[in-house]
C-alpha cells in the first residue's frame, strides 16, 4: 500500500529553522518517505535564505564562545542525554586528542553548547551541541544524537536539518567565529562553508537499521544531502561512535566518556 503523505510543510521549505521542527521530519516510520519528498534545490535555496538572514552575535557584542562549568543542572535521568555526551566527548578529546575520521582527517572539538542567538527573539536558533574544526582550520558543525531514556528520540533527518540551518548560521558569522577562535583558542579558522556532521552512539543508528518498517531512508537521506553539498561545498559526514558509553552527570560530577572516541562511516553500517 502506498503511504499517504501530509505535505502541508513542504511549502516551509525556504525556512530551515521552522522546516527542521516541523513534525513530518520526526515521525518515525514514514520520516524517509517525507525526505523523498523534499527537493535539495529548494534546501539549498533554504541554506541561503537563513545565512542571509542569520543573528549576528558580534552586533551586539557577544562572542560565540562562552564560559561553561562543565557541568549540567540537568538530572542524571535527563532526556536531554546530548548535553551529557557533548560534555563527555569534549573532555574525552583533550585528554586523548582529535577524533580521527574515517578518512584519517582529524576533527578537533573546541566547544560544546555554542550559541547562536543574538537575541531572545531569534526563534528557532538554538545552540551547537558541539563546535569543532575539520582538520584544524574549517568549521564544523557536530550535531549528536542519543537513544533516549524515553521516547524515540529525533530522527536522523531532523538532526541533518537542524544542522544544516545551524550551518547556514555559522557560514554567516564565520569570519567573526574565526576571531574569536583565535582569540580563545589560537585557532586559524579559514573562511569558507562550514562542515557538518551528524554523529550518535552505534545504538542510535541500529535503532534505525533494524526495523523494516521505516523503509529505505537512508539511500533517500544520502543522495539528498550529496546534492546539497555539491551546490553549497559543504562537507557532511554522518558517524557512528563504535565505543562510546557515556555516564550521565550531575551537579557534583561531569559526564564521563567510557571506551574511544573511535568513528565509523554510517554508510558501511547500511552498505554504502
Amino acid at each position: 500500500m502506498v503511504r499517504q503523505m501530509d505535505t502541508s510543510t513542504l511549502n516551509m521549505s525556504l525556512d530551515l529553522l521552522k522546516l527542521y521542527k516541523s513534525p513530518e521530519t520526526n515521525r518515525y516510520s514514514t520520516f524517509g518517505d517525507y525526505a523523498d519528498q523534499l527537493v535539495p534545490a529548494d534546501l539549498v535555496a533554504a541554506y541561503r535564505h537563513t545565512r542571509n538572514c542569520a543573528p549576528r552575535r558580534h552586533d551586539r557584542d557577544k562572542s560565540y564562545f562562552v564560559d561553561h562549568s562543565e557541568r549540567t543542572t540537568r538530572a542524571e535521568k535527563s532526556n536531554r542525554g546530548e548535553e551529557h555526551l557533548a560534555i563527555a566527548l569534549l573532555k574525552a578529546s583533550r585528554m586523548a586528542g582529535p577524533i580521527t575520521l574515517p578518512d584519517g582527517r582529524a576533527l578537533n572539538i573546541l566547544d560544546y553548547q555554542m550559541p547562536l542567538k543574538a537575541q531572545q527573539k531569534d526563534k528557532g536558533v538554538g545552540k551547537v551541541d558541539l563546535f569543532g574544526l575539520i582538520d584544524d582550520h574549517r568549521a564544523t558543525v557536530i550535531e549528536l544524537k542519543v537513544v533516549p531514556t524515553s521516547g524515540r528520540g529525533d530522527t536522523p533527518l531532523r538532526a541533518y536539518l537542524e544542522a544544516l540551518a545551524y550551518c547556514a548560521i555559522v557560514e554567516a558569522n564565520v569570519f567573526e567565529i574565526a576571531n574569536d577562535a583565535k582569540s580563545r583558542y589560537g585557532k586559524s579558522v579559514e573562511i569558507q562553508p562550514p562542515g557538518l556532521v551528524v554523529m550518535a552512539p552505534a545504538d542510535y543508528w541500529v535503532g534505525y537499521q533494524a526495523n523494516a518498517t521505516i523503509g529505505r531512508w537512508w539511500p533517500v537521506l544520502s543522495s539528498m544531502v550529496k546534492e546539497i553539498d555539491d551546490s553549497l561545498g559543504i562537507e557532511t559526514h554522518f558517524l557512528a561512535l563504535k565505543n562510546a558509553t557515556f555516564q550521565m552527570g550531575s551537579r557534583d560530577h561531569a559526564p564521563q566518556l567510557t571506551g574511544d572516541c573511535s568513528v565509523v562511516d554510517v554508510a558501511e553500517l547500511y552498505g554504502g
